[in-house]
């Protein structure tokens, strides 16, 4: 590099006096030491340096050449249709940015360098949106995973989420909080996925943490925790293939005799699952003024929803018949606890009758294999249930028949007795035999006996 180069380079470092702003052209006005400043632009391809005596001498000057640089003067050139075209594109597309040509083609190529010295191949776009998320992430508040998972977790409690749920969350949090101790901005995807094939869990199980983890990173975006307007890491773990598990159901006979075997205080419980679909935490919430026996539907609130969204249930016929030796003005529909675990726990108590082999979730099961097969509609039983159309159509679709469903949904309250009727048992005695007296058992006084005329002197009766 000659001596002038470098006293260039200096200049350059140093930064601009002053920048005259022509029509097509920016000219920079340099301080050259000694009361002199120094133009430069490019004319022909070339950088050119122009000394002047003064600021005022500068300013002239710059202006003459910006004026011709925009005229063309300074280097006329034969171009061809091609490259008028090209030309033309570029001007329209800096014009908006204020930037001429020639600064955008030198920046352009003094980025290309810089990234030209990296190991990684890099566009410039993709160099420019890295520093953009960089400088983000210097404004995010950095916050420890422990700490959002306790946020998080407090958080469901105030929103007054089901119990069981927040156990859910609880249980698989904790866990990853044990591994995860730095900032939540620092995990990575392939760290969440290495510590998922760590505890060993697969299908439907690992899909779970995965959904979990996606709304505890979620939740730490909305609150500053995480960039704004991008995909969360959890949302990259990779799905699971989930091949899913036979779906257990009770046939018409076992749901009639487990309502038929019930207390009274569970049938209505049992008959809203069975009938009606509800989950177990939404009847816990059901009170009987969510019931309108006379237009025939159950209202579920959006506080007593699942997922927070407010739905109808039709009331089955032979549901109101279940219903209606129970119903009350107003109450809890079934013995009501601090939390939906300790209503299942109890129910599972109720649930041990003789021959009855209790079936995970066996009534909303039930209910939406032999909907499912009366209505042939998986958009109608989703909406009653507030469960997607295809997990329906996967899971229950051709499991009962439709003579099965008119049986299932036939089910009725029975007088009592007449379920075991014409099992009478061998050894009941026969209703037209005489009934022996107790004094027939007795000894007849001899002494009596005697007395009478003409009876003989009795022994005991047989």
């Amino acid at each position: 590099m000659s001596p002038e180069q470098k006293k260039s380079e200096k200049r350059k470092k140093k930064g601009p006096l002053e920048i005259y702003e022509g029509k097509t052209a920016r000219i920079p006005i340099y301080d050259a030491g000694n009361g002199k400043v120094l133009l430069s632009y490019y004319a022909k391809g070339h950088r050119k340096l122009v000394k002047c005596s003064s600021m005022v001498e500068a300013r002239k000057r710059a202006k003459e050449i910006a004026d011709q640089l925009a005229d063309g003067v300074a280097h006329v050139h034969t171009v061809t249709a091609q490259q008028a075209a090209i030309l033309e594109f570029c001007y329209e597309i800096l014009t908006p940015l204020r930037v001429n040509l020639s600064e955008a083609v030198r920046e352009f190529v003094d980025s290309r360098k810089i990234i030209s010295q990296m190991s990684e191949k890099a566009s410039l776009v993709e160099a420019a949106t890295f520093f953009v998320k960089e400088t983000d992430r210097r404004k995010v508040t950095p916050k420890a995973f422990p700490e959002v998972v306790q946020e998080f977790l407090d958080d469901l409690k105030a929103k007054q989420r089901s119990y069981r749920h927040w156990a859910d969350c609880h249980s698989r949090l904790l866990k990853a909080a044990k591994t995860f101790r730095g900032g939540i901005l620092e995990i990575t995807a392939p760290d969440l996925e290495r510590w998922l094939d760590s505890i060993k869990v697969k299908g439907r199980n690992r899909n779970n943490y995965r959904g979990t983890l996606t709304t505890l990173f979620s939740f730490a975006r909305k609150r500053g925790y995480l960039l704004r307007n991008t995909q969360t890491e959890a949302e990259y773990i990779t799905v699971s293939t989930d091949h899913g598990s036979p779906v257990g159901i009770y046939t018409p006979p076992q749901i009639s005799q487990i309502l038929h075997g019930l207390a009274d205080k569970w049938v209505s419980f049992a008959a809203i699952g069975a009938f009606a679909g509800l989950r177990a935490a939404e009847i816990h919430r059901l009170e009987w003024s969510d019931v309108n026996m006379t237009e025939g539907h159950i209202v579920v609130d959006r506080q007593k929803d699942k997922t927070g969204r407010r739905r109808i249930v039709p009331l089955q016929d032979n549901l109101k018949k279940w219903l209606k030796p129970h119903a009350k003005r107003s109450g809890w529909i079934c013995p009501h606890y601090a939390h939906d675990s300790t209503l299942l726990t109890q129910f599972g108590e109720a649930l041990k009758l003789p021959g009855v082999t209790p079936v995970h979730n066996g009534f909303r099961h039930s209910y939406a294999s032999y909907r499912l097969a009366e209505t042939q509609s998986a958009d109608k039983v989703g909406l009653e249930m507030n469960t997607s159309p295809r997990k329906l159509f996967q899971n229950y679709r051709e499991l009962v028949t439709e003579k099965a469903s008119k049986l299932y949904f036939g089910v009725v309250p029975q007088k009592k007795g007449t379920q075991n009727k014409g099992k009478e048992s061998k050894n009941a005695p026969d209703s037209g035999a005489k009934k022996r007296s107790p004094l027939s058992k007795k000894l007849i006084p001899s002494g009596l006996a005697a007395r009478a005329k003409g009876v003989k002197k009795l022994t005991p009766a047989k």
